[in-house]
């Protein structure tokens, strides 16, 4: 263990894992290059978040911004903007305690859940803002259609990600929204 951030080799699985998560939401959910730029969002790991979207606890979470076009000054112009915050330090940890895990299947279900939390609140399917009880639903939910999404990969290593998801997390500590 020792490190609490991605190194070089954490990222290139992470862009690889980020690369079919996207297709793979895009295509379970049937969007359009329009749907993406209503859903703006942007991934980022540890080194590039701040303060208040770093976790205790959880592996990733979604936080929600407005935006505004430059010299912009009406309405019209805000738009939400969403960044996953992945916990590179809790994913690691992950990865250690649990030695069934491995790095490729483990990001393809956090981008892809993070991915489907982004999709239902930009299409207003869920509440960003919700009372804790709907947010638990929400979870279930979202857990669902993660696992639904990835069916088709047909991979060997996914079913122990989702238990693993189901084993520790299940409560909804594994993410939570700023």
């Amino acid at each position: 263990m020792g490190h609490s951030l991605f190194l070089e080799h954490h990222k290139q699985v992470l862009r690889e894992a980020t690369v079919i998560a996207e297709e793979m939401t895009s295509d379970f959910f049937k969007l359009t290059h329009n749907c993406w730029r209503r859903a703006r969002y942007d991934i980022i790991t540890r080194e590039g978040l701040e303060q208040e979207e770093i976790s205790a606890h959880a592996l990733a979470l979604v936080a929600k911004y407005q935006g505004c076009h430059r010299d912009r000054l009406l309405k019209s112009a805000f738009f939400d903007f969403y960044r996953i915050c992945l916990q590179d330090h809790n994913i690691l940890k992950a990865l250690d305690s649990c030695p069934d895990l491995s790095l490729l299947p483990l990001f393809l279900y956090i981008i892809t859940h993070e991915l489907v939390h982004v999709v239902r609140f930009s299409q207003f399917q869920a509440l960003f803002e919700a009372p804790e009880e709907q947010k638990r639903e929400e979870e279930t939910r979202v857990h669902q259609l993660t696992q639904k999404i990835l069916t088709p990969l047909n991979s060997r290593e996914l079913p122990r990600v989702i238990r693993y998801y189901e084993d520790n997390w299940q409560g909804g500590r594994l993410y939570a929204h700023l």
